[in-house]
């Protein structure tokens, strides 16, 4: 049995059930807007989905921070601030005076986010809402609002399996065979080719030795 739902490029998985029509009309009717087709095909897999993929941030110094925004919000009935659509709308034009048409649809693990421009201006562009970290933290890309990327295609083509932690997660998480198991079905969706490379293919070999070692054991 399949541990990801493929969109795409992406293995998504914990999505919910595919949206109902009158889910999509309250999130439009609070949104002022329809949503784009682009849109609506990835919430039918991607509802409420965990996408372990990176995107490039500008750092404003020439550079770029890697985030990564996994937590995608869910067409549910939403209240405010509650990881859904329509909810955490409500919640983004009062805290953070967003006007009509722009949506937030993902968070990172704290409180940076991912915004749809529907808007005239925004023609459907990705916008990144980058929350200031103390800066003992490290550097990192400016605070406020940035365009990501032109589309929501765009966007989710831009995504990408960050190699140094797919390493680290074998290291660290890689405890039982059903372990591995779900890392090569990932990394086959979003990262072909993977079993060739030197550092990814030689330490899921070693797990995988240790690990059914171990269970023969």
């Amino acid at each position: 049995m399949s541990l990801y739902n493929r969109y795409r490029h992406l293995a998504i998985s914990d999505a919910k059930p595919a949206p109902t029509a009158a889910q999509i009309a309250a999130i439009e009717t609070e949104l002022q807007a329809p949503l784009p087709p682009e849109f609506l095909a990835f919430l039918q897999v991607g509802n409420a989905a965990y996408l372990d993929y990176y995107c490039d941030v500008p750092d404003g110094r020439g550079g770029v921070e890697q985030l990564c925004f996994c937590g995608y919000f869910s067409a549910d009935e939403g209240d405010f601030c509650d990881e859904t659509l329509v909810g955490e709308l409500r919640a983004a034009r009062e805290q953070l005076d967003m006007p009509a048409k722009i949506l937030p649809f993902a968070r990172d693990g704290g409180d940076s986010m991912l915004f749809l421009d529907l808007s005239d201006e925004g023609q459907g562009r990705v916008l990144a809402y980058i929350r200031e970290l103390p800066a003992w933290t490290g550097p990192r890309a400016p605070s406020g609002l940035m365009v990501l990327a032109p589309s929501f295609g765009a966007y989710l083509d831009s995504l990408y399996i960050d190699k140094r932690t797919v390493l680290a997660n074998l290291e660290r998480y890689a405890t039982q065979p059903s372990h591995l198991e779900a890392t090569a079905e990932y990394l086959d969706i979003g990262l072909p080719g993977w079993r060739d490379d030197p550092e990814i293919g030689a330490l899921f070999g070693c797990k995988r030795r240790e690990l059914c070692a171990g269970v023969q054991d």
